[in-house]
């Protein structure tokens, strides 16, 4: 009886562990009219944070690289125009994977992190459907305390990564 008393004790314990967050999963993905390879050489060029302030002014003030050469483990400042929630956050590339076309990059400091969210990551994927045709998948992933999610929930979008 003992026994069973403590092992409905932890599962109540551990369910009230699971409960206490939720993750979130943002997905958008777009046609595009050029080949994989050529999308990919974009996304997973160390010039990206340049070109994107260049081609996206209205969404990014600026990208200061902090550390790194732009490859995996390059640490990013993203700073957006006055009035954005969030106005700045510290972002580390944690995988750029060439076979798969995959980049993914995870907020590290500021942000939505500052706000509570506990974990916050955005991939790019690259899916080649044709000789002269892809799809660019955005996925934001991010994880939030219960009672934090209805106040985050409403300033998290994948808007921001649909012009990219």
């Amino acid at each position: 009886m003992r026994k069973e008393i403590v092992f409905v004790l932890f599962l109540v314990f551990l369910m009230g562990k699971e409960s206490s967050a939720m993750r979130y999963k943002l997905i958008n993905e777009i046609d595009v009219d050029l080949s994989a390879r050529s999308i990919w050489n974009v996304y997973s060029s160390k010039d990206l944070p340049s070109l994107i302030v260049k081609l996206l002014p209205e969404v990014f003030e600026r990208i200061d690289i902090l550390e790194g050469n732009g490859g995996v483990g390059t640490v990013c400042r993203i700073v957006f125009p006055p009035g954005s929630v969030p106005r700045t956050y510290k972002e580390m590339f944690t995988k750029i994977d060439h076979v798969h076309r995959l980049k993914v990059m995870q907020q590290v400091s500021g942000g939505y992190l500052a706000m509570g969210v506990t974990s916050y990551t955005d991939m790019f994927k690259i899916i080649s459907t044709g000789p002269n045709s892809c799809i660019i998948r955005s996925t934001t992933e991010y994880e939030v305390p219960d009672h934090l999610a209805d106040k985050v929930n409403t300033l998290i979008s994948i808007e921001g990564l649909v012009p990219m």
